[in-house]
């Protein structure tokens, strides 16, 4: 009974998420945050003009922005300016980014398409994309640390968590746990940490840190961050499902690559990971009522990114 209540709500929000007026404001941040990540990524005399290209390549192919966006919707949902917000919130994309540039390379994943268009180690190279991605990281801690709108202490705490959320207890050992552990056998348990490395991370740190930077008290950080790894958890599952080739032609990337996978929706079906994400969304809805943001714009943009898949 719990699982079609579960179900049943997640159908409800589907609906409550189509809003025109949370749409349009979801649209203005996008867009905002699109605007300065033009901005950030410019040639100047210094740079080589090739690793710049490579870099806005990647960067500036429109995407959903879904790390940035949960931060500055963070600050919309508590009645907050989310101006303040946007450096932080462009930091994460360009480690999304650089995240990307790196899993693609054919040492690791080997993937040839990205948000529809080649992966840029098929554009530019290995070397000059491997390049890239560490210039763009290496960027992500400098754009927080001269950031004007944050005050000092706040930044070291940003730069800490984004160091910790990149480094050995999130995105690389996720990317690393992909690699080797899910050629073999591997239970619940050791995907749900995969991909809370591996997704989750920048789910959480979007949402927390954007709580940081409103000064949220404690308890409300960590209601947030249960709530962002929740997301974490419905994304991941939704990206296996884009694995099959029925979705592929709405992911933009690469399909099939993971059919040797635990975990995969080759490996589990569809309606296994269907039943997953569904699952995870209504636990992460249970959070936002928690923090009594029943009918929040987190909540709209969240399911949004699902409409096709539940």
């Amino acid at each position: 009974m719990a699982a079609i209540v579960d179900v049943a709500s997640v159908a409800e929000n589907r609906r409550n998420a189509s809003s025109e007026p949370a749409a349009r404001t979801i649209r203005l941040w996008r867009d905002r945050v699109n605007n300065r990540l033009e901005e950030l990524i410019r040639a100047d005399e210094d740079a080589c003009p090739t690793l710049v290209e490579a870099m806005r390549y990647s960067l500036l192919t429109p995407g959903k922005r879904v790390r940035s966006l949960l931060a500055l919707l963070t600050a919309l949902d508590f009645g907050r300016d989310p101006r303040p917000l946007i450096d932080f919130g462009c930091a994460l994309e360009l480690v999304h980014c650089a995240s990307l540039m790196l899993d693609d390379l054919p040492c690791m994943d080997n993937a040839r398409m990205r948000r529809g268009q080649p992966a840029a180690h098929i554009q530019f190279g290995e070397a000059t994309t491997t390049l890239a991605a560490i210039a763009l990281l290496n960027q992500s801690f400098g754009l927080i640390a001269s950031s004007a709108t944050l005050a000092e202490p706040v930044r070291c705490r940003l730069i800490a968590r984004v160091s910790q959320a990149v480094g050995t207890a999130g995105l690389v050992s996720g990317q690393s746990r992909d690699l080797v552990e899910r050629k073999g056998g591997l239970d619940s348990d050791g995907m749900a940490r995969i991909n809370q490395q591996k997704t989750g991370v920048l789910f959480e740190l979007a949402v927390v840190g954007g709580g940081m930077i409103l000064d949220l008290p404690d308890e409300r950080l960590e209601a947030l961050n249960l709530y962002a790894g929740h997301v974490g958890q419905a994304f991941q599952s939704a990206d296996d499902l884009l694995d099959c080739r029925e979705h592929s032609k709405h992911s933009g990337k690469d399909c099939g690559a993971d059919v040797d996978k635990a975990g995969s929706v080759h490996q589990l079906g569809e309606t296994a990971l269907r039943e997953r994400l569904q699952g995870e969304l209504a636990r992460a809805d249970r959070r936002l009522a928690q923090l009594g943001l029943d009918r929040s714009l987190l909540r709209a943009f969240v399911l949004s990114l699902f409409q096709r898949l539940v």
